[in-house]
């Protein structure tokens, strides 16, 4: 008797990649790209209708069986008996050899003889793309093979320890690509820069923004429709969405709601001023030994300063960069002053020998940062004197700008972790308290500069946001509406933006970045990976 069964489906994946089974089997993962999409609708077509009989034929689909003897569990696409009694397996692809789908039809057929009691010599597999069936004939050398891949399978689930990737021509089109992250992985082991030229897998979602007073956010078949006083102002299909961001008096049906989380669509509640609230999110990931080594990794001081220090290099280095980039135009002798102290910190972060130093190391280098930060800003309009960085309440409208665009940060940071399968609110770095999620604040440390910090300076010296944009209110500036909707439109450009990735020099937009930097820290944190490499700006 086996623990437990192991599905028929994944034990296949073996002989594509052991890689691609570790991840589905021992960390959950599912990943989806546009062939698995096909797939599935494919599915849903053909299982329409369960049972098809013919003069010549009778067809069973789905069904569903399972053996305590060999250890494994299966769904076969379709039983049917013509004579004799045999399997059907359905792939989208072209038809082709192919040892995985051999194997996955044979102990699907050992599964059937197993219910049924009589031998099954063959089988078949179908290929959509190519409207053709070829037979398999289940030799003694199939079924040994099918055998040892079981035993292999139940090896990699019970060592617990992740295969190398390949790195090779299977990778871009797996759906874990984007996961496994196989180029990148080697590249950091190996210490050696890409050997492949490889395009990312982007994330092309887009962020919905809804800052009216009174909206209604509905479904209408795939769509997400918003309405106010029963008018449509806004409408967006459901599969071109990744986020749904509520503020101001807005409400959501249950229906949207269920919607959403059913296509995997995040729902994020923000206050009028940008204060994060909480959020609904899709099944959390079925990750448990990646959370079970993040919960360790926080009790243990010596890897958690580690890696703080990683952070706040980041942090830092980014601030420092920023202030070089725009100096070259103003040529202020205080901002050059301000580069080279932040410069000594940074060699100083690297021989902290606890936690309090670090974060010593961390404000000093901040406040230095900040000190000159208003003489990066060319208007100087009501307010736009910044002085020093204030946060509850922000006293000013530039801490108002910087203050809002942090809370839209630390909810992609929160998006990011959790689709890495990372628990935000158990920090390494920042203290955890409850209801702060402290690993998210921990990951944006190093892009604070590179997104919201630049695009504040943007909006400001670009006159795109005016003194008529906020207002006062209990000793605090906030934005207004129409100053919210500004900042919103060019905060989602400014995540969407391509750039060169500093490390593996493919080009990549900040939102993706996000993500794969919560992986690497993953990674991390099962020991994959020996060091976490902050996203660094050249």
């Amino acid at each position: 008797m086996w623990d437990e069964l192991l599905p028929v489906s994944l034990i296949s994946e073996i002989i594509f990649c052991p890689r691609n089974f570790y991840y589905r089997a021992c960390e959950g993962e599912e990943g989806i790209n546009k062939f698995v999409l096909e797939g599935s609708l494919q599915d849903e077509k053909r299982n329409e209708r369960e049972r098809i009989r013919t003069q010549e034929k009778i067809q069973i689909r789905e069904v569903s069986l399972s053996s305590e003897k060999l250890g494994i569990i299966g769904v076969l696409d379709a039983v049917e008996e013509a004579g004799s009694i045999y399997p059907i397996e359905y792939k989208r692809s072209e038809l082709k050899e192919s040892l995985q789908h051999d194997i996955q039809l044979c102990l699907e057929a050992m599964l059937l003889e197993e219910s049924i009691g009589q031998s099954i010599p063959y089988g078949y597999i179908y290929y959509s793309a190519s409207k053709s069936r070829r037979r398999v004939d289940l030799t003694d050398d199939l079924r040994k093979t099918s055998l040892e891949t079981i035993a292999q399978a139940r090896e990699i689930l019970y060592k617990g320890e992740i295969p190398e990737p390949v790195a090779d021509e299977r990778c871009p089109g797996c759906a874990l690509f984007s996961v496994c992250l196989p180029f990148e992985v080697k590249s950091l082991k190996e210490k050696e820069p890409l050997t492949k030229r490889i395009i990312p897998e982007l994330n092309i979602g887009k962020v919905l923004y809804v800052d009216e007073h009174g909206a209604y956010v509905g479904k209408r078949g795939g769509k997400i429709v918003i309405t106010k006083d029963k008018k449509v102002i806004s409408e967006a299909p459901a599969s071109y969405l990744r986020q749904l961001v509520l503020t101001a008096n807005a409400n959501i049906s249950t229906q949207a709601i269920k919607f959403l989380l059913r296509m995997n669509v995040e729902i994020v509640y923000q206050s009028s001023w940008g204060r994060f609230e909480g959020k609904f999110v899709p099944e959390e990931s079925k990750n448990s030994l990646l959370r079970l080594a993040q919960y360790k990794s926080h009790l243990d001081e010596a890897f958690s300063l580690k890696i703080s220090k990683k952070f706040v290099t980041g942090k830092l280095s980014n601030m420092r960069t920023l202030l070089l980039r725009q100096n070259r135009e103003i040529g202020d002798a205080d901002i050059e002053k301000a580069s080279n102290g932040i410069k000594n910190i940074l060699d100083r972060v690297a021989e902290a020998k606890e936690k309090d130093e670090l974060l010593g190391l961390e404000g000093i280098g901040t406040r230095e940062y900040f000190r000159v930060f208003g003489r990066l800003i060319k208007s100087k309009g009501y307010g736009f004197d910044f002085e020093k960085r204030t946060k509850r309440p922000p006293r000013d409208p530039v801490n108002a700008l910087l203050s809002f665009g942090y809370s839209l940060l630390v909810g992609d940071m929160v998006s990011s972790l959790s689709t890495a399968g990372l628990d935000p609110y158990i920090g390494l770095f920042h203290s955890t308290k409850y209801g702060r999620p402290a690993l998210a604040l921990d990951l944006m440390e190093e892009f604070r500069p590179v997104t919201v910090d630049s695009l504040v300076l943007t909006l400001l010296n670009k006159g795109m946001i005016a003194d008529k944009d906020f207002k006062e209110k209990f000793g605090g500036v906030y934005l207004e509406e129409n100053g919210r909707e500004t900042f919103f439109k060019a905060y989602a450009g400014r995540v969407q933006t391509e750039i060169v990735h500093p490390v593996f020099e493919y080009r990549v937009n900040y939102r993706r970045v996000f993500e794969i930097q919560a992986r690497f820290l993953g990674k991390v944190l099962t020991g994959e990976i020996d060091e976490y490499t902050p996203f660094v700006v050249r």
